[in-house]
């Protein structure tokens, strides 16, 4: 099974027990007669319809819409989703297994005078309003981390960087190829789109490796991981490569439209950082010191060296090296603004 495969799993599980903690809650609220065990299942029961029918939207559906929607629009399509979705589900799974628990069957509930009182004496409309507010604030939240990028909007309101804190971690600055040429093909509105269609097409690869996108630096893209998390099964080298697969997959949608299948070098560089909350009326989480800047200049080598990617030689030294790449001894370089050379080495894929 893939990774991509278990991580849609996984976050299918977490937003099933979500609604399924949000459907028990619900009932426990709006409830008017003594629960008992049938009850509670049934409260189960809708949740979890609820649980897997938002994980088929948020996993399946909103990746396709979520590059021609705006926020707010997104956010709309979202609400009605889940608010419709909601209604279908308390009328037809929590009704039809209330008439089997109680009122002998399938639908004997729909002509019983606990229905009529629960759709017109106002609780369906309490319950639906509450899951309404539940989805619309679950998804503002994943909306706002998604913009962010993973774990930021917990950092900030948790304040876990609200002092500099010292750690450890790696970069990789993944930047396209030619792309003042390709600007100049394309025009500025166009290659803009390319540029964020590559953006894009890159998000995957990175939270399947456990990373995170730093920041967007014109034409180039600056991804993060803390140091376990980017060593682990040589999390921050197989990315590049998923890039690489990702791209592939897409090139006939990059051939239709722009004519361009998109090339990008991309440089690594791993050791110790201050990581701090910055700025006031925008507040941001900033990494500084020389890893970031080493990074950058290790990115810089791949045009003169004729290599896609390189790393250092002080990260490959920690880093287990996946079994279908392969590495190649550059020799030492100077970089700019460094006092020493630094040993380089190419990865790529085996034959």
């Amino acid at each position: 099974m893939s990774r991509r495969t278990v991580q849609a799993i996984r976050s299918a599980l977490w937003i099933t027990c979500c609604w399924i903690a949000a459907a028990v809650v619900v009932h426990w609220i709006v409830r008017r007669v003594p629960t008992h065990v049938a009850r509670e299942l049934t409260a189960v029961a809708t949740g979890a319809v609820m649980g897997l029918g938002s994980a088929w939207f948020e996993l399946r559906l909103v990746p396709r819409l979520v590059r021609s929607l705006t926020m707010g629009g997104l956010l709309l399509l979202r609400t009605f989703f889940y608010v419709t979705l909601c209604a279908v589900a308390i009328h037809v799974v929590t009704m039809s297994l209330l008439g089997l628990a109680e009122q002998g069957g399938l639908f004997n509930y729909y002509r019983s005078t606990q229905y009529r009182d629960f759709v017109f004496g106002g609780r369906f409309l309490v319950a639906l309003a509450i899951l309404t507010l539940v989805s619309f604030l679950i998804n503002f939240v994943r909306q706002l981390n998604r913009m962010l990028g993973p774990g930021t909007l917990m950092n900030l309101l948790l304040g876990r960087y609200h002092r500099p804190v010292a750690e450890d971690r790696i970069f990789m600055f993944l930047d396209l190829n030619d792309s003042t040429a390709i600007a100049a093909q394309l025009g500025p509105l166009r290659f803009n789109d390319f540029k964020n269609d590559f953006f894009y097409d890159i998000a995957e690869p990175v939270l399947e490796t456990h990373g995170q996108i730093y920041q967007y630096v014109g034409d180039e893209a600056v991804v993060t991981w803390t140091t376990d998390k980017g060593l682990r099964q040589g999390n921050c080298l197989r990315c590049v490569f998923l890039v690489n697969e990702r791209i592939h997959e897409a090139r006939d949608r990059y051939v239709a439209r722009y004519g361009i299948v998109p090339e990008f070098k991309a440089g690594l560089h791993g050791g110790p950082v201050v990581t701090a909350e910055i700025g006031d009326i925008k507040k941001d989480i900033v990494h500084s010191g020389d890893t970031v800047n080493t990074a950058a200049r290790v990115e810089a080598q791949c045009r003169p060296l004729e290599r896609r990617v390189l790393v250092s030689e002080a990260l490959l030294n920690r880093c287990q090296v996946p079994r279908e790449l392969e590495v190649e001894d550059m020799g030492k370089r100077e970089l700019r603004g460094k006092s020493e050379a630094v040993r380089l080495f190419s990865v790529r894929a085996r034959a």
